[in-house]
C-alpha cells in the first residue's frame, strides 16, 4: 500500500504545522511567554520544537515522493506540468507579498517593508527573501522541481546505494557550509550561489529518498510488516515518542532529515481517527499560504500579540488561527486568478 494523495497531502500539512511549532518555541522562552512543564532546564515545547526541525525534510520528501509518480506515469507532459505548477506558486507568493510586505507593511509603518526598489525586486522574483526568513525555501523548491528531471534520471538509472551514498554526501557538505564552517567569498555573487547551493543540498537528499521509496516500494513493505505487529498503533506511537526524545539526546539539524523520514512511514502506517484525520486534511488546504504568512504574524508584525496567551499550547492555535483567516484572505485573491491561469492553459 503506498501512500496516497491524501497523506502525502496531510503529511506536507502536518509539516507546515510542525514549521510554525519549530518558529514559535525555539528560541529564548523569557520575556516571551511562561511554559508550564520543564523536562530539566528546558521547557517541554523546546523539545518539541527542536523534534519539528525535520518539517522541510518532510516536505521534501513528499514532494519527491509525489512528483516522482507524476514522472513516471507521464513523462511527456510532465516539464510542462512543472511549469504551471510553478507559475501557479508565484502567484500565491506574490499576492502574499503584497498583501503583506508592502501593503500591510506602508499601512503600519514597518521600517523595510516594502523597503527601496531593489530588494522589492530581489523578494519579487525570489532571490531573496529578506522579507520573510521562511521563503528561503520558496526558490529551493522551484530549484528542486526544475532539477527534478534529472534527479528522477538518475533514480531510475543508477544503483541506489550509490544513489544515496553520494546524496548524502552532497548533505553532509552542504550541512557544514550552511551551520558549521561557511566558505565565503566576499563577493555577492559567488556567496549567493554558494548558500543556494548549500540549501538545496539540505533538501536534495530527502528529495531523492521520496523517489527512492516510491520505486523500491519501501513504504508497502514497511506497512505490510508493521502491521503484523501485536497493537501496531502502540508501537507506533512508542516509536515516534522515541524520535523526540532522542533527538532531544542530540539536538543537530543534521540529522532532521533521517528523523523526519522514519516520522513519516511511523505516522502514516497509524490508525488515525478522524477527529485527527478531518482537521490535517482541512489544514493542509491552507498549508502552502501558512508558510508563506506565518513569520508576519509572530516575528515581523505582531509577536506581542502572538504570544499574548502565554500558554504554548494557547500560543501555537492562536497562531493557526490568525494564519488561517489570512489564508482565506489570500485564497479570496488568489482563486479567481487560478481559474483563469487554468482557463488559459487548458
Amino acid at each position: 500500500m503506498e501512500l496516497t494523495t491524501n497523506q502525502t497531502n496531510n503529511t506536507k500539512g502536518l509539516a507546515i504545522l510542525m514549521m510554525l511549532c519549530l518558529h514559535l518555541f525555539n528560541r529564548n522562552y523569557e520575556g516571551l511567554f511562561q511554559p508550564l512543564i520543564f523536562v530539566g532546564v528546558m521547557p517541554l515545547s523546546y523539545y518539541i520544537s527542536l523534534f519539528c526541525d525535520c518539517c522541510v525534510a518532510i516536505y521534501c520528501f513528499c514532494s519527491g515522493y509525489g512528483l516522482y509518480i507524476g514522472y513516471t506515469r507521464a513523462k511527456e507532459n510532465y516539464a510542462r506540468k512543472n511549469y504551471i505548477r510553478i507559475l501557479k506558486l508565484f502567484v500565491n507568493y506574490w499576492i502574499v507579498l503584497l498583501v503583506f510586505a508592502v501593503i500591510f507593511g506602508l499601512i503600519v509603518h514597518k521600517e523595510g517593508y516594502p523597503g527601496n526598489f531593489q530588494k522589492f525586486l530581489l523578494n519579487f522574483l525570489a532571490l531573496e527573501s529578506t522579507y520573510n526568513g521562511a521563503w528561503w525555501f520558496f526558490r529551493i523548491y522551484i530549484f528542486l522541481v526544475l532539477t527534478s528531471p534529472l534527479i528522477f534520471r538518475m533514480v531510475q538509472k543508477w544503483n541506489p546505494f550509490i544513489i544515496i551514498f553520494l546524496s548524502l554526501v552532497f548533505y553532509s557538505l552542504a550541512y557544514i557550509q550552511r551551520i558549521k564552517e561557511p566558505v565565503i567569498f566576499g563577493s555577492v555573487i559567488p556567496d549567493w550561489l554558494i548558500s543556494q547551493l548549500a540549501l538545496y543540498g539540505n533538501c536534495f537528499f530527502p528529495f531523492m529518498m521520496g523517489a527512492l521509496f516510491i520505486k523500491y516500494k519501501v513504504y508497502p513493505r514497511f506497512y505490510t510488516a508493521v502491521r503484523k505487529v501485536r497493537f501496531y498503533n502502540v508501537f507506533l506511537i512508542v516509536a515516534i515518542v522515541l524520535l523526540v526524545v532522542g533527538h532531544g539526546f542530540v539536538p543537530m539539524l543534521y540529522i532532521a532529515v533521517f528523523t523526519g523520514i522514519l516520522f513519516i512511514m511511523f505516522f502514516n502506517a497509524l490508525d488515525l481517527p478522524i477527529f485527527l484525520n478531518k482537521p490535517l486534511q482541512f489544514l493542509s488546504q491552507h498549508s502552502t499560504n501558512f508558510w508563506l504568512i506565518h513569520m508576519f504574524f509572530y516575528l515581523i508584525y505582531f509577536p506581542t500579540l502572538i504570544y499574548a496567551p502565554q500558554n504554548p499550547t494557547l500560543i501555537f492555535l492562536w497562531l493557526v488561527l490568525w494564519c488561517l483567516a489570512a489564508s482565506y484572505t489570500i485564497n479570496f485573491l488568489y482563486k479567481p486568478l487560478l481559474k483563469s491561469i487554468d482557463a488559459k492553459l487548458n
